[in-house]
């Protein structure tokens, strides 16, 4: 169920900076042509690959699949919700059992300061509470 966002709407954050500095990881190996970059925090992924693999050389190729797969399938979901209540929120909560450390995530709709882009940003409240502070 695609949605359309107009990221003028989105508020503003430098998701470049973001990566970067290594505060944010890309969620998925490419973007889908009609979809949005989808990053979550790094004490999320820091929590993926703890809870997941003990495996640090190869971590990433163990836990990106699936990773991509879940963050597909809630995006999937936040689409069919909006679509059906015809409602949409920049800022959303999710029931997941994604992270062990919390029992639902947050999925920040965002658009890149720099580039007239929309993003996820996917983690748990205080994960991106972390990540974000000073910086809104």
């Amino acid at each position: 169920m695609p949605i359309s966002l107009d990221p003028t709407i989105l508020p503003s954050l430098n998701i470049i900076d973001l990566a970067t500095q290594g505060l944010i990881v890309r969620a998925e190996r490419e973007t889908p042509e009609d979809g949005l970059p989808i990053f979550i925090t790094r004490p999320g992924w820091e929590e993926l690959l703890t809870t997941h693999t003990h495996d640090a050389e190869h971590g990433a190729t163990i836990v990106l699949p699936a990773l991509e797969k879940a963050v597909h399938r809630l995006l999937a979901h936040v689409a069919h919700a909006t679509h059906e209540e015809k409602n949409f929120a920049p800022l959303i909560t999710v029931d997941s059992d994604l992270f062990q450390s919390a029992a639902s995530l947050l999925l920040a709709f965002v658009r890149d300061s720099t580039h007239p882009v929309a993003c996820v940003l996917i983690g748990t409240e205080p994960h991106i509470a972390t990540v974000l502070k000073d910086r809104t």
